[in-house]
């Protein structure tokens, strides 16, 4: 009995590496400036819907991700710079 249990956990520790992997490092990926160029257009457009990323084994990019994150973020603070200063010229305008 302890030798058919030793068989299977060396068979089953066999099948499980070969189906995911038994931790070797993946190569980086290249990068890719077109989507980041694209998705750049995309976010300054305000077509957030045309947004696309590589795909990689456990979900997307994060490099691309965190571009567009930026972008927005960027983006988002310029607005707020602007509706500032536009209800500072209305304060301005009031009690002038």
């Amino acid at each position: 009995m302890i030798i058919v249990l030793l068989a299977l956990i060396v068979i089953f520790t066999w099948g499980f590496a070969k189906l995911f992997g038994r931790g070797e490092q993946t190569q980086p990926l290249p990068d890719n400036d077109e989507i980041v160029e694209h998705n750049r257009q995309a976010v300054g457009d305000g077509n957030i819907d045309n947004i696309m990323f590589d795909t990689v084994m456990r979900g997307y990019r994060q490099d691309q991700v965190d571009d567009v994150i930026a972008h927005l973020k960027w983006q988002v603070d310029s607005l707020n710079a602007q509706l500032d200063q536009v209800h500072l010229r209305a304060k301005n305008s009031e009690t002038g």
